[in-house]
């Protein structure tokens, strides 16, 4: 996935996450491990209506813009054949390869070299020679917990084996390192992502009173099969998609990009759809959607903070009287 830093905030499932970094409801984005073994950014994937997958990618092309840093969070053991976390962790002999190990407490007598686990000891009498071990430090030391191989009879360092859920096996010596990471807002990129944020929040609560259900934003799937996702929705409590809108900002006049907007615009289903352009259109554009456009109000707009007026006065001749907008 690659879009330019313009298109990227022009998204509307971007701006809505956007926007929960700049109010501070995500101060520190940070991965969840989820069930299946992955780590997932939920509370993205809820403000975005998004997949996990697509998530990712997005948060992955926000920190290649430098829009978001992303920083360390852990280090994760994955199979260097496929790829997966979900990992069985073994100890294994060294020598000979054997998980059949035994871990306790040892003791080492010094005069005679013997070394073995303390619970095998009886009366403090070593089992090789046969003498007494009286005093610690003297006569005997505790090198302390180790691990012996049952199967060599040795004591070893033991060496980690891992096998995946594919059956994949493979030791600590070849196994790959992912990065996971967390992520925040470029406090250097904040004024400049502020002033590109579209907040509907009006338009939503004078839907709402009319006693629709809003989403912001919206994903929509399109009569060709498409899912679309959209600044906001309006739909009735039968499912029925009444209002939709979609903002699309630019720091220049909005030219070819404006024909996908609009083929966009035209795969679903709404009684009334708003298209807003910011700061406005090429006069080719202009007269592209003028020729082309089909039950599909545009407006032009040339200053952001003007956005939900110029929206509410669309509705005001779609829809019954608006009264009480807060």
């Amino acid at each position: 996935m690659k879009e330019s830093q313009s298109s990227l905030l022009n998204r509307s499932d971007v701006q809505s996450l956007l926007k929960a970094f700049i109010d501070g409801s995500i101060t520190v984005l940070k991965p969840v491990l989820s069930q299946t073994g992955d780590f997932t950014y939920p509370e993205a994937e809820k403000i975005m209506r998004s997949s996990s997958h697509f998530v990712k990618e997005i948060l992955e092309a926000l920190s290649e813009e430098s829009v978001l840093l992303k920083e360390l969070f852990t280090l994760v053991v994955v199979c260097p054949y496929c790829g997966d976390n979900r990992l069985t962790i073994e100890l294994a002999c060294p020598h000979c390869g054997s998980t059949k190990l035994e871990v306790g407490t040892t003791i080492e007598h010094l005069e005679c070299g013997y070394i073995g686990f303390e619970e095998d000891i009886k009366n403090m009498v070593c089992p090789k020679c046969g003498k007494q071990m009286r005093a610690l430090g003297i006569d005997y030391r505790k090198p302390g917990v180790m691990y012996k191989c049952t199967s060599c009879n040795e004591f070893v360092e033991p060496k980690k084996k891992y096998t995946c859920l594919k059956g994949h096996v493979f030791y600590e010596d070849n196994a790959v390192l992912k990065k996971v990471f967390s992520y925040r807002l470029n406090p250097h990129k904040k004024d400049i992502v502020e002033k590109d944020i579209i907040d509907l929040n009006i338009v939503a609560k004078v839907l709402s009173a009319k006693g629709l259900l809003v989403k912001t934003p919206a994903r929509i799937r399109g009569k060709s099969g498409v899912e679309h996702m959209f600044t906001l929705l309006a739909s009735s409590k039968n499912g029925v998609s009444a209002v939709v809108v979609d903002v699309l900002v630019s720091d220049k006049y909005v030219d070819d990009y404006a024909i996908s907007v609009l083929i966009k615009a035209l795969d679903i289903d709404a009684s009334e759809k708003i298209v807003v352009f910011i700061p406005g259109l090429t006069e080719k554009a202009r007269s592209i959607l003028n020729y082309y456009r089909v039950n599909i109000n545009i407006i032009e707009c040339n200053d952001i903070s003007k956005v939900n007026i110029a929206i509410l006065n669309v509705l005001n001749n779609l829809l019954k009287p608006l009264n009480n907008i807060t």
